[in-house]
């Protein structure tokens, strides 16, 4: 069949295509033993290999950051540009980091998104916390790129502990509209993690090889 009719014949169909509902959230979920939340997701976040910072104030937050950026050896951000704790753009130029913008122009598209190798941390938000996984959920849209939690070799993300929730199906039930609500939903438990074909474990083959979260009190 020839190229170009096969490519028309399967974008109709695409067009025209429905996704199936989404399957209903349990009415009732289990009834699981009280957990400290706050401790069970550190313990949970840094056996995935990530480090947790905090609970802190949001004054701390930029100093943190800060921080982690001087321990990496950093000198180029990408970063969302809505954070939980303010300052934390500035705090990063201060220290003489460089921000990449997210916003890939029309003219010289190339060479924009050549520069994104370069970038040695990336800056996130997180809509949620996932205790018993130790994981972060992500939900990206404008002025949140996907960019700054995937290509960077350091990625930090600042939680709110008032987000966290005990599993996934907790996280649904309180927050059912997220996933129809963003562009894209991410969840990250750890570096990146990587198998070879001896079986040894390589980190940050396909995403950052250091994951920081700070958590904000």
């Amino acid at each position: 069949m020839n190229r170009d009719v096969f490519i028309g014949r399967v974008g109709r169909a695409a067009m025209g295509a429905s996704l199936p509902a989404p399957p209903a959230v349990a009415e009732r979920l289990p009834d699981l033993p009280r957990a400290d939340l706050v401790a069970l997701f550190r313990d949970r976040a840094q056996e995935a290999d990530a480090v947790v910072h905090g609970p802190m104030s949001k004054v701390g937050v930029p100093k943190a950051v800060a921080g982690i950026a001087s321990g990496h050896g950093c000198r180029s951000f990408l970063a969302w540009d809505d954070l939980a704790a303010p300052g934390v753009h500035a705090a990063l130029l201060r220290a003489g980091l460089e921000r990449q913008d997210h916003t890939v122009p029309e003219s010289g598209r190339k060479r924009h998104q050549a520069a994104y190798s370069m970038v040695d941390l990336g800056v996130t938000g997180a809509v949620a916390g996932l205790a018993e996984s130790g994981s972060v959920v992500l939900s990206h849209g404008p002025g949140r790129p996907r960019m700054a939690s995937l290509i960077p070799d350091v990625h930090v993300a600042l939680l709110e502990a008032s987000s966290l929730e005990r599993t996934i199906s907790y996280m649904a039930r309180k927050k059912a509209s997220l996933a129809a609500e963003s562009a894209n939903l991410v969840i990250i438990t750890g570096p990146s993690r990587t198998g070879d074909i001896e079986l040894h474990l390589n980190l940050g083959v396909h995403g950052p090889r250091h994951v920081h979260v700070v958590m904000i009190s």
